[in-house]
């Protein structure tokens, strides 16, 4: 098996009148579609492939490709130096980029003696691209409105090809489905590069029957995004990649055999597995869900801003977290229904509302909220000296029971392969390795429970500065909410730096700060109380 480079430089002296077009030219001219021409192509002219590489070469075209160049860049070396690529013109270059409504569309025509190629390019790293990508769960984008328009308006006499790689094959697609039929009757061939198909309740599945007989879907062995709402293609081509995992879906990594596409037998289990997960993750959403999901997800990620995925550091990203402490009980619930499906790997009964709204009260409630931080103050002070030893060996064993409980359910309840399992097989001996280890070994409990406090005690920090942002009718609950996280915050970094010899002290000072806490929110309900009766009387 070669990589594409190969097979350009091992077919590049044959132009097509001597070796017709073939899938893999497909693949290569996709990769290519990647890097941005607007400086010589957006005025309407055109330029040859070979004409480009200077341009590439000075760093003047950027690869707009999320993720970074896995290939792409020495395909398209070797493809401008070849024969059989260098001469091909790229012309109708056109590219959109609009934040509100958001829009992310690039389309350009390869086109030689023996035919012409459009080539749909896929997401960019811009956050505009991304919130498009993901509104196709609950509504047509204007991308495939552009993708259907360039389609009608370039298409002319002679023989076509329309193919796209990511998004781009959801484009490729949906101007398949729906251009006229005589510009359909120009179109020999369509190429689908692991792409998303269409979400059902927006657009009919049905109309990929149209263009079945004409498609030709290709997908990796490991194919994550391609399963997104699967289009239905008769002849779909499962292919080796030189890369691992998620990484396969970049089309520059994907192998070739004798010219052919490399054939895998079939996709990869681990892959399977997060297919059916995904999908039941979306088809678990109603369809308005989400929209606000979306809508609220982008809005916190563009409010400081950002614009770009490479904009995302930890900065913003820490900002990017308090916002969305703010989103609807909607997008919270729909985002908190992936990690449960990934957890227990099964359907998650919906909560009733009024079992939600109970609990959030009692959440709320500040005589639960004083009891407990009393409570926790209380069981802290009288386990600070062997706070680490009995509640880390508590903890890992737990965490071992859970999976090996899974792990039994699933071998005997869904009768799963070996292949499926082999991660949760390796978690519960992982697990299992390392209560032992923790028998055995105080050092390595104290790493272990340390980093489990920390972490602990961050994450109440959080959700303590989460609720002092909601309660702005109570201003003294808010200040207290607010201390408290920043006080909690402070013993979380603590537990990850201090030394074994004042882990009892701290853990005292601690429990003290719980205690008081409790106290102090117990003692303002008590008052609120007492202000309450003597106003109602």
């Amino acid at each position: 098996m070669e990589k594409l480079a190969d097979y350009i430089r091992w077919i590049g002296e044959l132009d097509f009148s001597a070796y017709p077009f073939r899938e893999a030219d497909a693949l290569v001219l996709s990769a290519i579609s990647y890097y941005d021409f607007s400086p010589v192509l957006s005025d309407g002219g055109e330029h040859t492939v070979s004409d480009c590489l200077p341009m590439i070469e000075a760093g003047e075209a950027k690869l707009m490709i999320t993720g970074g160049d896995l290939g792409n860049g020495e395909i398209f070396e070797a493809a401008a130096r070849s024969k059989r690529f260098g001469n091909l013109r790229i012309t109708d270059y056109e590219d959109v980029l609009r934040e509100a409504p958001p829009v992310q569309f690039c389309a350009m025509t390869y086109r030689a003696p023996e035919f012409s190629f459009i080539s749909y390019r896929g997401t960019d790293a811009s956050i505009a691209g991304w919130r498009e990508n993901c509104m196709i769960s609950f509504t047509k984008t204007e991308a495939q409105a552009l993708s259907l328009a360039y389609a009608e308006r370039v298409i002319d006499d002679g023989v076509w090809y329309i193919s796209g790689h990511s998004k781009g094959a959801n484009l490729a697609q949906y101007a398949a489905c729906l251009i006229s039929d005589g510009k359909w009757e120009k179109v020999r061939h369509v190429y689908l590069l692991d792409g998303p198909g269409f979400c059902p309740e927006v657009l009919d599945p049905a109309l990929d029957k149209r263009i079945d007989a004409k498609t030709t879907r290709i997908i990796p062995q490991y194919d994550i995004v391609g399963m997104l709402f699967e289009p239905t293609v008769t002849d779909t081509r499962i292919v080796y990649s030189s890369l691992s995992g998620i990484a396969q879906h970049s089309s520059a990594s994907w192998m070739v055999e004798y010219g052919s596409l490399a054939i895998a037998p079939q996709t990869d289990p681990g892959s399977q597995r997060i297919n059916r997960l995904m999908n039941d993750w979306i088809e678990s959403i109603p369809q308005a869900d989400r929209e606000v999901f979306i809508n609220e997800l982008f809005d916190a990620i563009e409010a400081d801003g950002t614009a770009t995925l490479e904009q995302l550091d930890v900065d913003r990203l820490s900002s990017l977290l308090i916002r969305l402490t703010g989103v609807s009980e909607t997008t919270r619930k729909t985002f908190w229904k992936l990690p449960q499906k990934l957890i227990f790997d099964e359907e998650i009964p919906p909560i009733e509302e009024s079992k939600t709204e109970r609990f959030k009260r009692l959440m709320l409630d500040l005589r639960i909220h004083a009891a407990a931080f009393v409570l926790s103050g209380v069981i802290l002070f009288l386990i600070s000296g062997f706070l680490f030893e009995l509640t880390t060996i508590l903890i890992i064993t737990a965490f071992a029971v859970f999976e090996m409980v899974l792990l039994i359910r699933r071998l005997i309840k869904k009768r799963s392969r070996f292949e499926e399992l082999r991660g949760r097989f390796f978690i519960v001996i992982a697990l299992l390795a390392l209560t032992v280890i923790l028998c055995f070994k105080e050092q390595a409990m104290f790493l272990i429970g340390s980093g489990i406090y920390g972490i602990l005690c961050l994450a109440l920090a959080y959700y303590a500065i989460g609720l002092g942002v909601k309660q702005k009718e109570q201003p003294f609950l808010r200040v207290l909410n607010f201390i408290e996280g920043s006080v909690i915050g402070l013993y979380g970094l603590g537990f990850l730096l201090i030394p074994q010899s004042i882990v009892r002290p701290f853990t005292v000072s601690l429990a003290a700060c719980a205690a008081l806490d409790g106290l102090i929110r117990l003692g303002y309900w008590i008052a609120r109380e007492i202000r309450r009766r003597k106003n109602a009387a």
